[in-house]
């Protein structure tokens, strides 16, 4: 008689055990689901990044291939920009020697770009101003990245080129 009461009590737990793993399996997939997919968007969102970020086939432009570009102010040593008012009200401004466009050597249209660019020099200095005249001083300060990728844009929206892959300041201070 012990030995069935034994018997019946393993079954009931045997069964209680069952009954909880499916509970406990059904309950989590779900959620082990929607952490997959997560992480499936995230990886995407990363190569998406890491894909094509010139817009011209290639992810990344070798420092052979890259050729720089000068352009200064004709009037002035210095370019002097009216930054937008900022939170404090006061008039701020960046002053820039030289911007400096790096330009890919190995795209395709490269030699018409080069030729237009030697004539159009003062329209890169016109674009570049133009966006950073945009920005206050507060915001200018933390999202240099920001701005420069918006002058990049600008200048590939300008040229029709894709071949333009960078631009930089020279000795870009604010005031």
């Amino acid at each position: 008689m012990k030995k069935n009461i034994f018997t019946i009590i393993i079954l009931a737990l045997v069964t209680v055990n069952v009954i909880l793993t499916a509970v406990i399996m059904f309950s989590t997939m779900p959620a082990m689901k929607r952490t997959t997919n997560l992480v499936q968007e995230i990886s995407q969102m990363v190569d998406l990044e890491l894909e094509d970020k010139n817009g011209d086939g290639t992810q990344t432009v070798s420092v052979k291939d890259k050729e720089i570009h000068t352009f200064k102010s004709s009037k002035e040593e210095t370019i002097t920009v009216n930054l937008a008012k900022g939170e404090d009200g006061k008039t701020h401004y960046a002053l820039l020697d030289a911007v400096y466009v790096t330009v890919n050597s190995s795209a395709d249209d490269y030699k018409d770009l080069v030729e237009i660019l030697d004539t159009k020099g003062s329209n890169v200095v016109s674009i570049v101003t133009d966006i950073i005249g945009n920005y206050s001083y507060e915001k200018i300060t933390s999202e240099k990245t920001e701005m420069k990728e918006k002058v990049v844009e600008e200048l590939q929206t300008f040229f029709e080129s894709k071949s333009i892959v960078d631009v930089s300041f020279d000795n870009l201070r604010f005031q």
